[in-house]
């Protein structure tokens, strides 16, 4: 049974999102977008303990998700973001975590069971 802990997933990888989603829906509320305005969205009816944010998406991408999110007034400025992402340039890295993001991982890089660790060590689990 899944926990209260809201997860929210911002993935236009339709097959990453099929693959977090039976990997984690057994353990977490699980809550998916599309895009980063999706994710805006989504973020504020759902209240989410931590964000797995992809970088590069249609409509509106990860780091202006990131920038926005980090700007807002409410206790949602300071949710966890893990950024996974195909991009694995230093300097995409160094950006994103300067913008606040908690950690970041690149897809082609990272198992889901490291997703999964990474996810349970940001939650203090």
């Amino acid at each position: 049974m899944a926990s209260d802990t809201v997860i929210l997933v911002i993935e236009d990888d339709p097959i990453l999102k099929n693959l977090l989603g039976h990997t984690l829906a057994d353990q977490y509320h699980m809550v998916y977008a599309g895009n980063g305005a999706e994710g805006i969205s989504l973020m504020e009816d759902n209240q989410p303990s931590l964000i797995l944010l992809d970088l590069m998406m249609p409509d509106m991408d990860g780091f202006t998700f990131l920038e926005k999110t980090r700007s807002r007034t409410d206790a949602m400025k300071d949710v966890p973001i893990i950024i996974i992402s195909n991009l694995g340039q230093q300097e995409n890295i160094d950006r994103a975590k300067s913008m606040g993001a908690s950690d970041y991982l690149i897809k082609a890089d990272v198992s889901v069971d490291e997703i999964v660790a990474k996810i349970k060590q940001t939650l203090g689990e």
